[in-house]
This record gives structure tokens, sequence and C-alpha cells, in this order.
């Protein structure tokens, strides 16, 4: 599969500074890129712990397409105002390639890093290129993903999939690896539920990116 990439942090480039898209693909509409960047993290919205270094987070765009994104620190930001840079780097995928892989956002996050992809770059490029993927993956029974998620010690699941599938939204704190946890959860909801769902994984909770699903550190109130 191809699919399209952006970046957006926080970079100063032809006198524009703060945080912005600094880069994208040509096939990334201007919607697109209006979308991502109000989706997009800023300074300060990372969850951090030691189980816990990155964001995975998905949401819809405009158009049908999807984007999956992964968030972490880079150097401290240049601003000077303290604390480091946050860096996220997005890849555009469509219904198309969610079916490729059984509904499951997880499944393209760990071929594009298998393949060197969504890493930090101190100076990334204005134009970036699509890149291709891997396009298959075999189809898991939501059963086999709540089983998977009582074999590695996770919080029971069913209530957090049953509140997913009735449309509320669910914020649930945890202190282990939240992608892990989460990646189990979108599992177990079926591959045709993941066109509905939004998530975070280690992002701080914003009425600007209203995640259907945030996952957030132990510090954090459930609702």
């Amino acid at each position: 599969m191809w699919v399209e990439q952006a970046i957006f942090t926080s970079l100063p480039r032809h006198g524009r500074g703060g945080y912005h898209l600094v880069s994208r693909s040509k096939g990334v509409s201007g919607q697109e890129a209006q979308a991502i960047s109000r989706w997009s993290p800023s300074h300060g919205s990372l969850l951090q712990d030691q189980s816990n270094r990155v964001s995975v987070n998905f949401f819809s765009l405009p158009g049908g397409r999807f984007a999956l994104s992964r968030s972490r620190e880079g150097p401290p930001e240049y601003s000077g105002r303290g604390g480091r840079q946050l860096y996220t780097h997005i890849l555009i995928i469509d219904s198309k390639n969610l079916e490729a892989v059984a509904g499951q956002p997880f499944v393209i996050y760990h071929n594009a890093l298998a393949l060197g992809q969504l890493f930090y770059q101190i100076n990334p490029a204005e134009l970036l290129e699509p890149i291709e993927l891997p396009g298959f993956h075999p189809a898991l029974d939501p059963a086999a993903w709540l089983d998977r998620a009582r074999k590695l010690g996770l919080p029971p699941l069913e209530p957090l999939r049953d509140r997913l599938l009735a449309g509320r939204p669910v914020r649930f704190s945890f202190a282990g690896d939240r992608a892990v946890l989460a990646e189990c959860l979108i599992g177990s909801l079926g591959s045709g539920a993941v066109h509905k769902i939004s998530f975070a994984t280690s992002l701080q909770p914003s009425s600007d990116r209203p995640f259907v699903l945030s996952l957030v550190d132990n510090r954090k109130q459930r609702l």
C-alpha cells in the first residue's frame, strides 16, 4: 500500500515559527492539512512516563481518509520557552488501506516503524514522498484480542469495548504500556468499527482534540 505523510512540529521556516505543518507530500490536501494541524499536539501535550515515551494517535480527515500519527519529544525548544520540542509524524491512509490490514491501524504503525519510518528528523524536507508499506494482515477475531489482553495482564477490556461500541467516549488511566492496551482494545471492536473511532494513547485531553478514546497516565481521573 502507498500512503501520504506529513510532519507537525515547532520549527522556524520562511519567517514562520511555532507549531505548524512543516512538511507534507503532494497528495495531502489543504483541508486535510488544516485538520491535521488542528488535531496534532503542541508544547506540553505529551504524557510521558517509563512505559510510554510516545503517543500513537488516529483520527478521521475531511474527504474520508484517516491520519495515523506518532508524537514524541525532540531536543529542547528553540524558542527558549523551556521544555522540549514535540514532533508528530503523520501517515494519511484510506479505507482500502485499513481493509487490507483487517481494520487494525497498529499493523500499519508497526510496519512503518519496521521500515524506518516515523522516526525523528532534525530538519525534515518540506516536500515528502509517499511511502510504500506492506498491505496485508490476517484478521483476528475480536475474542482473540481480548484473550491476548488477558495474557498480557492488561485490565479487563470488555467494559471499555462495550462503551466504545455504544458510541460513548472513553478516558481511561493506565500506568502500563498504553499503546499495547489501545491495540488490543481497537482490535476487539472488530474491523468495521475503526472508521468511527479516534484515539490517542498518551496526549493531554483537550477540547481541540476530541478523541473518542483517550488513554492517560494514572494521575488523570477516569471519566
